[in-house]
């Protein structure tokens, strides 16, 4: 498929987009009450038809998604929040950051919405919500397609590692700076072009606060991915799991756990990209899904 991308200027910050009211359960007083805690969720959106949900990873924001937002929204009706913690979106004191209550933030957003189902691409931790998403609300996933699925490795930088340390986590996080940040990028990217001061700048500057290090932290200490791989196998929907060819973080032997363990998952490579296949391949991701959820499809 031949697929020429709009280009358009991609503006992410405070100011630009909306956002949406959630209530979060919160956590139980010394009477052994909970007491709730609003939080905002800020998002894009764009198109019409079937909604799509961008799903960004840990120690991201919605702009990742810069370069195929705008080609995907014309299809679909696109919809990229940035997570609790993250981006422009609340960073909430009564929340644990783990798999299963970035999932339910998920399902309070889509409530919020009034999204009764939708389509769901996520990436690297990201797609773990997606899938503990599609677990425990099987009725109101549609298709899912799962960039580079899994959490922290041992080809991950030291920094990036040490956040799961409850020890040193908290250390890693204090020395996490623009360093760090273009550190991890070059590892993410195949073709280091794709590097530069705008992007650099974009990324660090939502994470750059003590509450938002915090949030980072705590998604890495609380991601417990066995407890979403124990029921893979319960997932039905369709599935499609694209890896980049020089992913040099989560190499893409790793599909080979998935596409065994999951009921319909498909299996595709996108050459000449690292992790962050998304960004570096912008035109041949949105192929990807295109073929994968024609458009439009009716859940």
């Amino acid at each position: 498929m031949a697929l020429a991308l709009q280009v358009k200027k991609f503006i992410n910050s405070e100011h630009t987009g909306e956002y949406a009211s959630i209530e979060l359960p919160g956590f139980a007083d010394k009477s052994g009450a909970k007491v709730p805690e609003e939080a905002r969720i800020h998002y894009l959106e764009a198109g019409i038809g079937e909604p799509l949900l961008l799903i960004h990873s840990a120690c991201q924001s919605l702009y990742t998604w810069r370069n195929v937002f705008n080609a995907l929204s014309e299809h679909y009706r696109v919809i990229a929040p940035d997570l609790l913690g993250h981006g422009y979106s609340s960073r909430p004191h009564q929340f644990d950051y783990t798999i299963a209550e970035h999932s339910d933030s998920i399902r309070m957003f889509m409530d919020a919405k009034g999204i009764v189902s939708a389509h769901i691409a996520g990436f690297s931790f990201g797609a773990l919500y997606a899938l503990d998403f599609a677990i425990k609300h099987p009725e109101r996933t549609g298709r899912l397609v799962l960039s580079s699925p899994g959490g922290i490795t041992p080809e991950m930088p030291l920094a990036l590692r040490m956040l799961q340390s409850a020890l040193f986590g908290g250390l890693a996080s204090k020395l996490f700076n623009r360093r760090t940040v273009e550190r991890a990028l070059s590892e993410c990217f195949f073709d280091l072009t794709n590097i530069n001061a705008e992007i650099l700048e974009n990324v660090y500057s939502t994470i750059a606060d003590s509450h938002s290090r915090r949030a980072i932290q705590l998604s890495a200490i609380n991601f417990d991915e066995l407890t979403v791989h124990k029921e893979l196998r319960t997932i039905e929907n369709e599935a499609l799991l694209l890896w980049g060819s020089e992913d040099k973080w989560h190499a893409p032997e790793g599909s080979e756990f998935y596409h065994a363990a999951m009921q319909n998952a498909h299996f595709s490579v996108i050459r000449n990209a690292g992790h962050l296949m998304h960004e570096e391949k912008g035109q041949r991701f949105v192929e990807a899904i295109l073929e994968f959820i024609p458009a439009p499809v009716e859940l």
